[in-house]
């Protein structure tokens, strides 16, 4: 499915057509090369693009390929005339790879790795507001509340508790986050 069209307000609706279909309830599911290709509008938004691969490309390096991440927040909408966006928030859905399966050998990695996941280093170089929800726990009412919580927060504006929808990404697409940056590159030269 491509990125919706927005609504009038400058969100993406919460569904299209039946909203008990899930094909038509948000989160949507795009690619890569349509997201970017959808919100590389401004120079701004490119940067924060560049950001975003520059995230997954780490992610991928550190070998987590399996999962999903949920996209929101300003980023999303398209009132930049009223508030610029800053950054892109995101949720990573992951499984751990094997050679991150036990406990201790994933806490290793989140200290040895801090440009993946210090929350505040990743914000202020990415511009990617990242959370993580970690799949391998071996616990579905984690997953449960994870997905609750997280859906929660990120299907409503903060403000006026607008009820609205997001957008998915695939992880382990690294042919098209790289058909991706080509897109990028080129909406960055037609700016210039």
């Amino acid at each position: 499915m491509a990125v919706p069209a927005f609504t009038l307000d400058g969100i993406l609706p919460p569904f299209i057509g039946d909203p008990t279909d899930s094909a038509t309830m948000s989160p949507f599911k795009v690619t890569v090369p349509e997201f970017v290709a959808s919100f590389a509008l401004t120079p701004e938004r490119a940067q924060i693009l560049e950001g975003l691969l520059e995230f997954r490309r780490r992610i991928h390096g550190l070998g987590i390929a399996r999962g999903l991440q949920w996209i929101d927040g300003s980023f999303a909408e398209m009132n930049d005339a009223v508030r610029a966006p800053r950054d892109v928030d995101i949720v990573t859905f992951f499984l751990r790879p094997p050679g991150l399966a036990a406990p201790g050998a994933f806490a290793s990695a989140i200290d040895a790795h801090p440009d993946i996941f210090d929350h505040a280093r990743v914000k202020d170089e990415l511009k990617c507001d990242a959370y993580w929800v970690d799949l391998s726990v071996p616990s579905p009412l984690y997953h449960v509340d994870q997905a609750r919580y997280w859906f929660g927060l990120f299907s409503h504006r903060r403000s006026s508790r607008q009820w609205k929808g997001m957008l998915q990404l695939p992880l382990g697409s690294l042919p098209a986050d790289q058909e991706a940056a080509n897109l990028l590159r080129r909406s960055d030269d037609s700016q210039d």
